[in-house]
């Protein structure tokens, strides 16, 4: 009788220790996969956010006038401080209302004798004050016609 119930009592032991192996094994893969994740999303909010602060760059490239206002900052809204504003939501679609993400670009205009400088600052940030994500400048020299 005594040597059944020890091979019981062992057989239960094995059994809650290999439970525990898989336990631990399933927590770590999940960590793993969330990392992952996390991972693919922060690239690809890197792709996304450099295509569009090289999109306006190239946009202040094509100016011909110091005037002129690149096509992209038409539709942004001007802050108090002179730079622009847009928002995008999750799907990197235009929006005002609760953006996702945030395009600030403040324009420079820097006059010689010969003509104009023309230069953009443009960061890409998620949501108002969140963490950068991406910062190109840009310039154009313009000279006087």
């Amino acid at each position: 009788m005594k040597r059944i119930s020890v091979q019981v009592n062992s057989f239960f032991i094995e059994i809650i220790l290999v439970i525990l192996f898989f336990a631990i094994s399933v927590t770590v893969t999940l960590q793993l996969f969330v990392a992952a994740n996390n991972r693919a999303q922060q690239s690809s909010d890197l792709s996304v956010a450099v295509i569009q602060a090289e999109n306006i760059a190239e946009q202040v490239f094509s100016l011909s006038s110091p005037d002129q206002l690149p096509a992209a900052l038409k539709t942004a809204r001007q802050e108090t401080d002179g730079t622009y504003r847009i928002g995008y939501d999750k799907e990197w679609k235009q929006t005002d209302t609760d953006p996702r993400y945030v395009v600030n670009v403040a324009l420079k205009k820097t006059p010689s004798a010969g003509g104009t400088m023309v230069g953009a600052d443009i960061t890409v940030r998620r949501r108002n004050g969140g963490k950068e994500i991406c910062r190109l400048s840009s310039a154009k020299y313009l000279p006087k016609q």
